[in-house]
């Protein structure tokens, strides 16, 4: 498999992501395809002669998965692969070129339901406070910003968040993950500099915080810190880094090589039911478990576990990958999954929970597959490969 040249999202210059679902009949906008319940956004070629494509997936189980008359590349909708799927509508945020759209795939090709102006963010973080209701939050040249999008008609409503002011020799806020939960939001937040001449030595703020934050007025409560890891989860508009568990516990996950702190560990912390700090009893370590490994992403499957995207240790992002299974309750690893080596990189929405297993894209070095890991009897299964001169899995979607 060639592989995929990737760089910081703060960096991303990358071609025109492209989506279509190809051989399929005409059906009613918003709707899926009979037979198509998943889908794919993969990549063709080696940077910077790159091609994007989506593919519809009708089994993650068996069969293969092909461009050939099930795929074809667009131009001029969306920017990249960070996009946010939700019951078959595609929502994607172009800074450079001012527009925030909402997109729908018919007879093969990605249509715009709307685009409204939107050039003041960065986009990085996003939680869904409703079906119809979604927040997203980013930078906004060294201020965070928020935007509540009411998606079925695309109106917006933006304002700023009060977060801790950025410190000196900092220039921007790094915004990790989002939740909503019980009428607050949940933010990871830090701060990075944009002065790339120091590239990869860049400084480093030696904590990270949790805003708490009143959906109602968004008011930002009050800031939680924390100097025992660092990079509070994000973009998660590339892959998810916190979850919320049917106790309704908040768990989130750091990477900090994410920020460029190449010394401290990845680690796990829990906002319980009910609080708004951080659980004082709770620190999973997870690179002291991992063998100093870093955790850029999480899934979880239920019952109290989790997979983790884990990468090897050092100060590259675009390395090899691995998963794990951890007991999220109890912070501790359960084992590293017995998978091919991944070759991707850090931005990779490469799993899919359903039913109690999960569904793992995998880039190998030879072929390709998703994999079927079934906790309950910890059985891994090779499922759907793909075929045809595919060089890169960016992401896979249930889209129903």
């Amino acid at each position: 498999m060639k592989r995929l040249i990737n760089i910081s999202v703060s960096f991303l210059t990358i071609a025109t992501v492209l989506f279509s679902i190809s051989g399929c009949e005409k059906r009613d906008i918003g709707n899926v395809e009979a037979g198509t319940q998943y889908s794919a956004i993969l990549c063709v070629g080696s940077w910077p002669n790159t091609a994007y494509y989506i593919s519809s997936i009708s089994s993650l189980t068996s069969g293969t998965i092909s461009l050939k008359g099930n795929g074809a590349e667009m131009t001029g909708k969306v920017y990249a692969q960070d996009v946010i799927q939700k019951d078959g509508y595609y929502y994607h945020a172009n800074a450079t070129s001012g527009r925030l759209g909402k997109y729908h795939v018919e007879n093969g090709v990605l249509l715009i339901d709307k685009e409204i102006p939107f050039s003041w963010l960065n986009w990085s973080a996003y939680t869904w406070v409703d079906n119809n209701t979604l927040v997203i939050i980013g930078d906004g040249k060294g201020e965070a910003r928020y935007a509540i999008v009411k998606v079925d008609k695309m109106t917006i409503k933006t304002g700023s968040l009060a977060l801790d002011a950025i410190p000196e020799g900092f220039s921007t806020y790094n915004i990790g993950f989002a939740e909503y939960r019980d009428n607050k939001l949940f933010l990871g937040y830090g701060f990075g500099s944009t002065d790339w001449t120091q590239y990869p030595n860049m400084p480093v703020y030696p904590k990270s915080f949790v805003a708490v934050i009143d959906y109602t007025d968004m008011v930002v409560e009050k800031s939680l810190e924390d100097n025992r890891s660092n990079g509070f989860g994000g973009p998660t508009v590339y892959a998810p880094s916190s979850f919320i568990d049917e106790n309704n516990d908040l768990y989130f996950i750091s990477d900090p090589v994410g920020i460029y702190d190449y010394n401290s560990p990845s680690a796990m912390y829990r906002i319980k039911n009910g609080s708004t700090e951080i659980d004082p009893t709770y620190f999973f370590n997870y690179s002291a478990a991992a063998n100093n490994e870093k955790a850029p992403a999480i899934w979880y499957i239920g019952n109290g576990k989790a997979i983790v995207r884990s990468r090897i240790n050092g100060q590259s992002i675009d390395t090899d990958h691995y998963y794990t299974v951890i007991d999220v309750q109890n912070g501790a690893l359960i084992k590293k999954l017995d998978l091919p080596a991944d070759k991707g990189e850090r931005m990779v929405n490469a799993v899919i929970v359903e039913d109690g297993k999960a569904y793992i894209a995998v880039n190998a070095a030879d072929r390709d597959y998703i994999w079927e890991y079934d906790p309950a009897s910890d059985k891994l299964t090779k499922g759907v490969e793909f075929v045809g001169g595919i060089d890169y899995i960016l992401r896979i979607e249930k889209l129903k």
